[in-house]
């Protein structure tokens, strides 16, 4: 009996240890991505050198599958007047989370389409020795941007190319805007 019960046991041990996994498979793609933006906003301002919108960001994404990207994002835009009498001071900055959807995944160019809601904070604040007023705002957004990613050979490092449609006012005044980030995957 004792003969029967442990071979009997060995037996299911065997079986309970090739069904269990023996090595854990590691993925083929780079699972996090740390992206940042600093650049100027290229407009008629800028180039007659009135105003400058610097444009900051920085975000993190989570790969849950090669082609679906989840992440959070905080940007903003401050100005720098190169005439600075009597110029408002104001800024803009957006938090919110962001899914991005690329195709063909795996490939070093790649097609993307993004949506993201954001919460969006404005500041403007004048100041003149007759106007010291103020304005603040608060509201939700939603941006959708279809773009083009491309990556280096080693698939390290990335380079964002897109278009955003916002329902909310964006750096240029309007709904709309072209933009790009740099990221760092790993």
């Amino acid at each position: 009996m004792k003969k029967t019960l442990l071979l009997s046991s060995g037996i299911f041990f065997l079986f309970l240890i090739n069904a269990l996994p023996q090595e854990v498979k590691k993925p083929s793609f780079k699972r996090n991505q740390i992206g940042i933006q600093l650049n100027p906003y290229l407009d008629d301002n800028l180039f007659q050198r009135i105003l400058m919108k610097t444009i900051i960001g920085v975000r993190y994404g989570y790969k849950l599958s090669e082609p679906l990207l989840l992440g959070a994002e905080a940007s903003g835009s401050f100005p720098y007047f190169f005439n600075k009498s009597n110029r408002p001071y104001f800024y803009s900055i957006r938090a919110g989370i962001f899914t991005r959807y690329s195709i063909p995944s795996g490939k070093r160019l790649q097609c993307f389409l993004e949506v993201s809601p954001y919460l969006s904070h404005y500041f403007q604040e004048w100041k003149s020795s007759e106007d010291h007023s103020s304005l603040s705002s608060n509201k939700l957004g939603l941006y959708a941007a279809p773009g083009v990613t491309l990556y280096s050979k080693s698939k390290k490092i990335s380079f964002d190319l897109y278009y955003k449609f916002s329902n909310q006012w964006l750096v240029n005044d309007t709904k709309s805007v072209l933009s790009y980030k740099l990221n760092f995957n790993f």
